[in-house]
C-alpha cells in the first residue's frame, strides 16, 4: 500500500483501532517514529504492531507471542510479520532477491566501523533461520563467529568493509571539514557495501537499510546507481534476514579487530562500548603509549576522548 497523507493515516489508525479493540482491549497505544505502535497482552504473553507510513509504503511489522500475533493480524487483515523472539525475516516470503546492510561498531569507543551487506534469497533465508541467524545483539559473541562461516557460505553474496582506527579517524576528520556528521560517514559505508553486492547480483531489486537516519539521501544514491533496485530505511531492520546476517558478518569482523588491538595495546581484552571501562583503559594506554597512540585504537570523536 502506498504511502498516506496524514489524515488519510489518522483514518486508517481509527478504524486499526477499532478492529483491534473488537477483539481485546489495548494495552499500548502510542506513536512512534516513522508510525504508530498498538500491543495487546494477554497474561504474560503480549503482540505488538509496528505500522510504518513512508515514502516507500503503509508497512505493518507485527511481533511477540505467535498465537497472538496471528489474531492480531487476522483482525487487522494481515501483514508482515516478525518474531521478536528469535528476529526472523520481516518479510518472510521473500520474492527473488533481496540484499540488506548493516554495521557494527558504531558506539564503541575501541575498535573499527564495520559495514557489511548480504544478498539472500528465500532458498538461502530459509538456511539462515535454520541456522540460528538473527540480530547480532541477540546474540554471544561466540556464536557470532560461528555463524560467520554459515553466513559467508550460504548467502548469495556479501561484502565487508571496515574503517580501522587510524583510516576512521582520518576520514571523520574529513566528513567534519566538509560539515557532515557521523551519520554521513556511516551513510558512505551503507552505500560502498551495497553497491559492491548489488553490481554483482544486476537481478536483485530489492535493498533494506537498518535505518540510522531519516536522511533519505543514501536511498536516493543508491537509487541513482541501481535504478532497477527498490531501497528502503526500516528502524530494527534486523528482523530481515539480509540485514540479520549482515549484522552478524559486521559484528565478527569488529570482534577479530578487537582482539587484534588488544595483542598490540598489550592488554588481555578492550572494553566495549563506551562506558567508563573504555575510558579507564584508553587512560592506562596513554600513559603506557603515549596520547597520540590512541589515534590507532579508539574513536577520537568520543566524549571518552575528552575526559582523557
Amino acid at each position: 500500500m502506498k504511502q498516506l497523507s496524514t489524515q488519510a493515516f489518522a483514518a486508517y489508525l481509527d478504524e486499526a483501532r477499532e478492529k483491534i479493540r473488537a477483539w481485546m482491549p489495548l494495552s499500548v497505544d502510542k506513536p512512534i517514529n516513522f508510525g504508530h505502535q498498538f500491543v495487546v497482552q494477554l497474561a504474560s504473553c503480549k503482540a505488538t504492531v509496528n505500522i510504518y507510513n513512508g515514502k516507500k509504503g503503509l508497512n505493518p511489522v507485527y511481533s511477540g507471542d505467535s498465537a497472538l500475533v496471528a489474531k492480531l493480524q487476522e483482525a487487522l487483515g494481515g501483514g508482515a510479520t516478525a518474531d521478536s523472539a528469535t528476529q526472523q525475516v520481516a518479510d518472510t516470503a521473500i520474492d527473488g532477491l533481496y540484499a540488506g546492510s548493516d554495521e557494527s561498531g558504531k558506539g564503541d569507543f575501541f575498535g573499527s566501523l564495520v559495514v557489511a551487506a548480504t544478498v539472500v534469497d528465500g532458498t538461502t533465508a530459509a538456511k539462515l533461520q535454520a541456522a540460528g541467524v538473527k540480530d547480532c545483539k541477540l546474540l554471544t559473541d561466540k556464536k557470532i563467529l560461528e555463524l560467520e562461516g554459515i553466513i559467508k557460505e550460504t548467502v548469495v553474496d556479501f561484502s565487508v568493509l571496515e574503517l580501522k582506527p587510524p583510516i576512521y579517524n582520518m576520514r571523520y576528520e574529513q566528513v567534519l571539514a566538509q560539515g557532515g556528521k557521523l551519520n554521513q560517514l556511516l551513510g558512505f559505508g551503507h552505500v560502498a557495501a551495497l553497491s559492491q553486492v548489488l553490481s554483482r547480483q544486476q537481478d536483485c531489486h530489492q535493498a533494506l537499510i537498518d535505518q540510522f537516519t531519516t536522511s533519505t539521501v543514501n536511498l536516493r544514491e543508491l537509487e541513482r546507481r541501481f535504478p532497477d533496485c527498490r531501497v528502503r530505511q526500516m528502524p530494527k531492520a534486523e528482523s530481515n534476514l539480509a540485514v540479520a546476517a549482515a549484522s552478524v558478518l559486521a559484528r565478527a569482523q569488529f570482534l577479530r579487530t578487537m582482539d587484534e588491538l588488544a595483542v598490540q595495546a598489550g592488554e588481555e581484552e578492550l572494553p566495549k562500548g563506551g562506558g567508563s571501562a573504555a575510558t579507564e583503559c584508553a587512560r592506562r594506554l596513554a600513559r603506557k603509549l603515549g596520547k597520540e597512540a590512541l589515534r590507532s585504537f579508539v574513536k577520537l570523536h568520543f566524549a571518552n576522548y575528552q575526559r582523557l
